[in-house]
């Protein structure tokens, strides 16, 4: 994953407790960033990855 607050890339999958150590919230669907704390969320990037292509695919049919 790359943190979209700080470009910093690591292994969400290795990060113990999602990177919460920082977070007062407890249970959020966020993965905190190791390098600067930021809390990335896993599903706006499948939406953001998702709009990507959509906008990809409307460019092409012009």
């Amino acid at each position: 994953m790359k943190c979209k607050m700080c470009g910093f890339e690591f292994d969400e999958n290795k990060l113990e407790n999602r990177g919460c150590s920082s977070c007062g919230k407890h249970g959020c669907n966020s993965i905190h960033c190791p390098n600067c704390g930021f809390a990335n969320s896993p599903d706006l990037e499948q939406e953001f990855e998702f709009i990507l292509k959509l906008k990809d695919k409307l460019k092409n049919r012009k």
